[in-house]
């Protein structure tokens, strides 16, 4: 049996709650290297490219990839093949824009709960599209936002978030500028595609935590420099990801080399420390691994069976056996 799930699918087999529980068990079973994690391939096509990640979990018996492709004009296109290691079998196709927002958002829980100062916090929001949503939506989740001032370059969509979460009783306001959202503001959270930097460092106040997950390609800034400069510790879901892919962190490299900062798993099994004061400035950057799309997909097809969710396509491919 292979299942089938489409976007609506996905999006009703997992919780951000089920997402960041995930992703706290995923990044520890890397940690204890029962995990591995090829560097994924980037091929440029036509305008726009393709991307392809494999991985495999050995500790909790899963393994498969994720495909992406960008088309100008068009958008990106996410799906997940998920297949269990025992049998070599081909457990789902999934539709994965779902997925890859809700993990990405999740992640970014499991490293503020080690960077940041306990309790809530007065939180800026830069970008107001899924990915910024789902930053926030963890953010609330973990019990970690007070009141929150968003700030996107177009007025009608980030008075559009305000407005939408505002109306679950959120304390929200939409405000004209970048450093309006930041001012005052210990807890940055920055998911925005944008060709110049939008965070700027000298904003960042002692004990700040910035989690910035906006900057997939060499040719996106979301971090100026001075940002690099002034943090103390930097977090990352992966070195080479981060270091190979994030224009921002590409640029920093003259600042900030790779082995002299620790990777999530790190973290989260004990091998790194998290904040070391209250006036420690921290950042977590985040690129996204092939590790947190199988272990969120394994969820989700879990859920969606249970629920009846999905088109059963049967057996596929076609298994070849070794001769007896």
């Amino acid at each position: 049996m292979t299942l089938l799930l489409s976007h609506d699918d996905v999006r009703a087999s997992a919780s951000m709650d089920d997402a960041i529980a995930t992703m706290e068990a995923a990044f520890r079973e890397e940690g204890e290297g029962k995990t591995l994690l090829p560097q994924r391939t980037n091929i440029k096509v036509g305008k726009g490219w393709l991307r392809v990640g494999p991985v495999a979990m050995e500790g909790s018996g899963w393994m498969g990839f994720k495909a992406m492709n960008l088309t100008p004009g068009q958008g990106v296109r996410y799906q997940v093949h998920l297949y269990e290691i025992e049998t070599g079998a081909l457990m789902a196709i999934m539709d994965a824009q779902h997925l890859t927002t809700l993990r990405t958002g999740a992640t970014s829980a499991v490293a503020t709960r080690r960077l940041a100062r306990s309790g809530k916090a007065v939180t800026a929001l830069l970008g107001s599209g899924p990915e910024a949503r789902a930053q926030l939506d963890a953010m609330m989740a973990a019990g970690f936002v007070a009141g929150v001032r968003v700030f996107s370059p177009t007025q009608a969509n980030r008075e559009k978030l305000a407005a939408d979460y505002a109306a679950n009783g959120l304390q929200i306001e939409a405000v004209d500028t970048a450093e309006a959202a930041c001012d005052g503001a210990s807890l940055i959270l920055a998911a925005v595609k944008s060709s110049t930097p939008v965070l700027d460092g000298s904003w960042l106040r002692p004990g700040t935590h910035v989690n910035s997950v906006g900057t997939a390609r060499r040719d996106q800034r979301e971090l100026d420099l001075e940002t690099f400069r002034r943090v103390s510790s930097i977090v990352v879901d992966t070195r080479e990801g981060v270091f190979g892919e994030a224009g921002d962190a590409v640029a920093a490299a003259e600042l900030v080399a790779p082995e002299s900062v620790h990777e999530l798993s790190e973290l989260v099994v004990g091998k790194a420390g998290g904040r070391k004061s209250d006036t420690e400035i921290t950042l977590f950057k985040s690129v996204g691994t092939g590790i947190q799309d199988i272990a969120l997909a394994a969820v989700i097809f879990v859920n969606a069976r249970a629920r009846g969710l999905g088109a059963d396509i049967g057996e596929f491919p076609y298994l070849k056996r070794n001769p007896s």
